[in-house]
């Protein structure tokens, strides 16, 4: 019982780490928003979103290189991408009234189509290619494509301010002196990132989960913190434009870290896109979490969002069925629902 309530402490330690490093680095995104002319989508959708996704990154390349579990991998990218998706909840119940009153980038409606495309590369990597075909090794092939559609992602995201209102600047800090800032948070963040791998190996062996459920619900959860940190953070600023690029630009950022860990893993002795029951789940809820959230996105960056009960029910049903989905997931995800996965990988 010792061992089970101290995991639980530390992990609870570390967590409140990232949330306080999360809330600086949203801080000094929103002042570089405001000191500069550059977009809210691309410092938001680039730069907050590639930093806040630095947990992932860092501890699935500590799942692969050290620990040696590709499962925990994807559980944690998947897993925090549905988790990302959820996060849309706080800017439709909590700011619901700023939200109607501001418009974000169309720049965003590009992040979905682009997320849609990664969500089909993944679920070709897992049920079509041969993990083990003599051209390839253990590196997929498909993960060559995944980081070509990050770079045209980042090709289409807006780089100048369209002139959007901003809170006034108030703060006295330079450009360069929020850039310093920013990299000492960041570093931070990577530091705690690498705990929470190694403190997830210990939650999981003490408990007994799943390492696909264990990825998903720990890593996943914990490395989404800088993302729901920060969305919070922005969503109070009144900056919806950077909160959206933040969620949807991490979401895609993170399957990038799928493709980098795939390259890292020869080491480790189950392929990367290998599928089991959770992590075809998480494909399944996660590209309806994309489906659900859509028309509220086409709302938003139109303008048509009203501070009446009809909207406010539609955003909030859909937020709801989002969370809900992850919800479900996590109950199926411990159910053995007896589906046989891959059965039609090219070469065997």
């Amino acid at each position: 019982m010792y061992a089970e309530i101290m995991s639980i402490v530390t992990y609870l330690i570390i967590a409140g780490v990232v949330v306080f490093a999360s809330m600086k680095l949203s801080d000094y995104v929103d002042l570089l928003d405001k000191k500069t002319n550059l977009s809210g989508a691309l410092l938001g959708g680039i730069l907050l979103a590639a930093v806040t996704s630095l947990p992932e990154l860092f501890t699935s390349l500590s799942s692969t290189l050290f620990i040696h579990k590709n499962s925990y991998v994807v559980g944690n990218i998947l897993g925090s991408n549905v988790f990302n998706m959820c996060l849309f909840l706080v800017p439709y119940t909590f700011f619901f009234v700023k939200l109607a009153t501001s418009k974000v980038n169309k720049s965003h409606l590009f992040s979905m189509v682009f997320i849609g495309l990664l969500y089909i590369s993944v679920t070709v990597a897992g049920f079509v290619f041969n993990f083990n075909h003599i051209l390839w090794g253990w590196f997929n092939p498909i993960s060559i494509l995944i980081v070509v559609i990050y770079a045209l992602s980042i090709l289409k995201t807006p780089k100048i301010e369209e002139g959007e209102d901003r809170e006034e600047d108030t703060s006295k800090l330079t450009v360069k002196q929020i850039a310093v800032l920013f990299t000492l948070f960041a570093v931070l963040l990577i530091a705690m990132s690498v705990g929470i791998t190694y403190h997830t190996n210990w939650i999981v062996n003490t408990f007994g989960f799943g390492e696909t459920f264990g990825g998903a619900l720990f890593l996943g959860v914990a490395t989404s913190l800088p993302e729901l940190t920060s969305t919070i953070n922005l969503c109070k600023k009144k900056n919806f434009d950077a909160a959206y690029g933040n969620i949807l630009g991490s979401c895609v950022f993170n399957f990038v870290i799928l493709s980098l860990a795939d390259l890292l893993s020869f080491n480790c002795p189950v392929p990367l896109y290998q599928m089991d029951q959770s992590a075809f789940l998480l494909i399944i809820t996660g590209a309806f979490s994309m489906l659900v959230f859509l028309p509220t996105l086409l709302l938003s960056f139109k303008g048509k969002v009203k501070n009446n009960v009809k909207f406010r029910i539609l955003f909030l049903c859909s937020a709801i069925l989002i969370v809900g989905s992850y919800l479900t997931f996590l109950v199926l995800s411990n159910i053995n629902l007896g589906i046989e996965f891959a059965p039609f990988r090219v070469g065997e």
